[in-house]
């Protein structure tokens, strides 16, 4: 006889399952085998003993195991990341059996770091497996294996598994706008569901339901009924003749269903209808898929903020905390649910009270069956990630500002740009256009031309002589005669116009004007008026006649200004 072995309690008391959902348990870790049989037929096989005895050597390093993820769950962690490190350590486990490895704690770190290089070799040899899979999978077994391990150092850190580059690549023109029009088509899909879908229209609306779509097509619904290409031949059959008796046993079913009128037969209409919504929810609050699903309805008051409405739960006596932030155009929508769920589900504290005819916990994010119905009708569905990505991109595009986007989609500002925003070409373009509007002097023109200062406005005085420069905020010599110029008191300035001077006698004295004609060369104007100018300065007082005498000392030394000793240079090898 086999002698009775005492198994440990490897069970998660605290995990919330469905009704038809198969507790969690690790009992079959102890089995050589048991990894790789199905949920539903591992506790029958260890029961009629398929699996043969359990592993003594194992007990310890499962019982750890299980230790470190129940611990998680207890502390409040979430239960779809243990369920994802138990498949994780399973799939371990599969791998170590194949390869004829004894699962115990003295050797399971070898044991990882060789699974590890597997998946490693998936990835780059056998290439069923992308870089980031191999990654999450090992990165996640090793998390839970270096608390049984008590290590400081990650395990993974000795593993040759390494998380690629996430760079983010910039959307085109035409990619951003397929995007967005893709975005507001399922948009307007959705909507159109909503509208159609009225408590009558659910109820008492004969089968099958057909919901036209605003782009000509329409979504068919049979409610459920587990035959509607048998019902549908049948149905047709009627407008060819009158019905036969087989015809009407063979409809007899699809009667009793259609007739029923309550949700007991029409749950999978009133679920589409909270698909719609709960999708369309999410586009309009921002609000992450696993908390909008999990909305309790409650006495909503709405407050005005912004462009829109801040939600709170109506306190006494007092305000309640913002729960979620809608657009203005959002409210009677939502009302409108409001109002259609309280008729059909006058029992259910949820916003979102999804119907589970097969079991699934309630906590559990919701099936999207209107991805089938997309496929169907030729168009792309949007998962809540991607509607509260594009939520958050429009929002910071229209707006341009990080902590107002930041603060409406109820992120940190960092969290904002590093995870969520998508680089746009077009808004980049906006950016630089903006920027350079700014910023480039030959367009702003705030940095005069000539030597000293200026607005950007150029005017002409009334007293400029008839052949001087125009000001134009381009020319040098313009800006002598410009209402806006203003002198600059530092020594600077005056090397710089002394030196400008000198510049303009040099272009005066290689011209030659014409033979018995009085013409007088516009330069000499420039000279003149620069000339006059420094007079004065000089006359003024003496630290200006000090500085006067430096400059043209330096002048006359070849000691030119910065802004304008290369053009000078330049023109002197020229002439």
């Amino acid at each position: 006889m086999h002698e009775t072995i005492q198994l440990p309690n490897l069970s998660f008391p605290d995990v919330i399952i469905g009704t038809r959902e198969t507790p969690w348990d690790l009992t079959y870790l102890l089995y050589y085998g048991g990894a790789k049989a199905t949920t539903w037929q591992v506790t029958r096989m260890i029961a009629n003993g398929a699996l043969g005895q359990p592993l003594r050597e194992r007990f310890d390093l499962v019982e750890k195991i299980h230790e470190v993820i129940n611990a998680k769950l207890i502390a409040g962690g979430s239960a779809y990341t243990a369920q994802n490190e138990i498949r994780y350590i399973r799939n371990m486990f599969i791998w170590a059996e194949d390869k004829g490895h004894s699962l115990v704690i003295e050797s399971i770190q070898q044991i990882y770091l060789d699974w590890t290089d597997s998946l490693v070799h998936r990835h780059q040899i056998i290439k069923d497996m992308s870089q980031v899979s191999a990654y999450t999978i090992g990165v996640g077994a090793g998390n839970v294996l270096d608390a049984v391990l008590d290590r400081k150092i990650p395990l993974f850190s000795m593993s040759r598994l390494r998380l690629p580059k996430q760079r983010k690549t910039a959307l085109g023109v035409n990619a951003e706008k397929q995007n967005l029009e893709d975005t507001f088509a399922f948009g307007q899909f959705l909507q159109d569901i909503c509208d159609a879908l009225s408590v009558e229209v659910v109820l008492k609306s004969p089968l099958p339901i057909r919901i036209p779509l605003r782009y000509g097509k329409e979504l068919v619904e049979w409610s459920g009924f587990n035959h509607p290409a048998f019902a549908e031949r049948h149905l047709e059959a009627y407008n060819y003749g009158p019905p036969t008796p087989d015809r009407e046993i063979a409809l007899k079913y699809f009667r009793a269903w259609e007739a029923d009128g309550t949700l007991r037969t029409r749950y999978p209409i009133a679920n589409r209808r909270i698909e719609a919504e709960l999708l369309m929810f999410i586009a309009q609050t921002g609000i992450n898929f696993t908390q909008a699903h999990k909305l309790k309805l409650r006495q909503f008051t709405y407050s005005s903020h912004l462009d829109g409405y801040q939600v709170r739960d109506r306190k006494a006596r007092r305000h309640g905390e913002v729960l979620f932030e809608v657009f203005k155009e959002y409210k009677p929508h939502f009302e409108r649910y409001l109002d259609w769920r309280r008729l059909l589900f006058p029992g259910s504290d949820s916003i979102f009270p999804f119907i589970r005819s097969g079991g699934r916990a309630l906590h559990k994010h919701p099936q999207f069956y209107l991805r089938a119905a997309c496929k169907k009708i030729g168009l792309n569905f949007v998962p809540p990630q991607s509607l509260r990505n594009t939520r958050v991109n429009w929002l910071l595009r229209r707006s341009g500002d990080a902590d107002l986007t930041a603060s409406m989609a109820q992120h940190h500002k960092e969290t904002l740009l590093t995870t969520y925003e998508r680089p746009s070409q077009q808004r980049a373009m906006g950016e630089i256009i903006r920027f350079w509007s700014e910023h480039d002097p030959t367009v702003i023109c705030t940095t005069p031309a000539g030597p000293g200062l200026c607005d950007g406005i150029s005017v002409q005085l009334e007293s400029a002589p008839k052949d001087a420069p125009t000001p134009d905020c381009i020319r040098p010599s313009g800006c002598m005669w410009c209402e806006h110029h203003r002198d600059i008191d530092t020594i600077d300035y005056l090397w710089s116009l002394a030196c400008f001077r000198h510049l303009k006698i040099i272009e005066v004295s290689k011209w030659t004007p014409p033979r018995h004609e009085k013409e007088v060369h516009p330069a000499q104007l420039v000279i003149d008026r620069i000339s006059e100018k420094l007079r004065w300065l000089g006359e003024s007082n003496k630290k200006r006649k000090a500085w006067l005498e430096e400059v043209l000392a330096r002048v006359e030394e070849g000691f030119y200004h910065p802004e304008w000793k290369r053009r000078i240079m330049v023109v002197e090898d020229i002439f």
